[in-house]
């Protein structure tokens, strides 16, 4: 089990916004050293994330989600618990993020994802240093697999277009009489189905070699921040080979509205008229509201 992201608009649709005036209603702790803590280590984050918002879990009160309005995915959460895979009995203050890899932990667990300590300033200081927001290549990774997994059974889907077509011209009855009257009547077709179905075989052949044997494709992350619509651009290459796909390792473009180069946004606009998950030839794929992958 890889990490677990959490939507930022799913936070905000089924969540309750914590704020330090509301900190004291998650002091659901028997004991009170522990209510204590975990008190001081929220306040202490809010105050050095002002930025951020903060959610509770309405599953389990204990974990605290923490994000930017802007973002995609929720940095982590934080959260007070025994997290300790065999239980120590003991609550410890917990971190959570995609940027952690506590390999005391296996992979599989939370754990492997997670810092944790029972000092609330220890505690603090490991949210400061690993609850960060995804970047566009983090992002571009989370999605690349599935969309090249598309990319490849239209491919396929092509592909086998042709198969057919021209298996019905090299299964066909008539092929034999055919080639001979071509030959002696100077390529002119005796048998209407045959002709037929050369002209489907050549149209799909022409149509398949128009297409690029490589697709590559642009990442666009779409999203509002103050007010102003803001697109994220990275690269992910060779869409088309689920073996051999490359997501860039250069920096993202961020343009606005009115920036955004015009083999984007036409693309862009097709796309927001398409299901989630479909992908289509030579255009691209919406993954979800705010995550596009175009064709180049």
């Amino acid at each position: 089990m890889g990490v677990q992201r959490k939507l930022v608009s799913e936070i905000e649709a089924r969540c309750l916004e914590v704020t330090p005036e509301e900190v004291q209603k998650l002091r659901l702790f028997s004991d009170s050293e522990d209510n204590d803590k975990w008190e001081e280590f929220l306040l202490g984050l809010m105050e050095k994330l002002p930025t951020c918002k903060f959610a509770r879990d309405l599953k389990n009160h204990r974990k605290v989600y923490v994000y930017l309005p802007s973002d995609l995915y929720a940095m982590g959460w934080v959260g007070c618990n025994d997290y300790r895979i065999e239980g120590s009995g003991t609550n410890t203050l917990g971190v959570y993020s995609h940027t952690i890899t506590n390999d005391k932990y296996a992979s599989h667990n939370d754990q492997h994802h997670m810092l944790m300590s029972t000092n609330p300033k220890r505690a603090i200081k490991n949210a400061l240093s690993h609850l960060r927001p995804y970047t566009p290549r983090e992002l571009n990774n989370c999605f690349a697999y599935p969309v090249v997994r598309k990319v490849r059974d239209v491919n396929d889907e092509n592909r086998e277009k042709v198969t057919k077509a021209e298996g019905a011209i090299t299964r066909h009855p008539q092929l034999q009489a055919e080639l001979r009257a071509m030959v002696a009547s100077g390529y002119q077709f005796v048998d209407a189905d045959f002709s037929s179905k050369v002209t489907a075989f050549l149209n799909e052949f022409d149509e398949y070699a128009l297409s690029t044997p490589a697709v590559h494709m642009y990442f666009v992350r779409a999203y509002m921040l103050n007010d102003q619509q803001l697109f994220d651009v990275t690269f992910l290459e060779n869409a088309h080979n689920t073996w051999d796909y490359k997501v860039s390792n250069e920096p993202a473009e961020r343009y606005t509205s009115d920036t955004l180069p015009e083999h984007l946004s036409g693309k862009l606009s097709v796309l927001m008229m398409c299901e989630l998950d479909e992908y289509v030839d030579g255009v691209g794929i919406r993954m979800n509201d705010g995550v596009f992958y175009v064709n180049q």
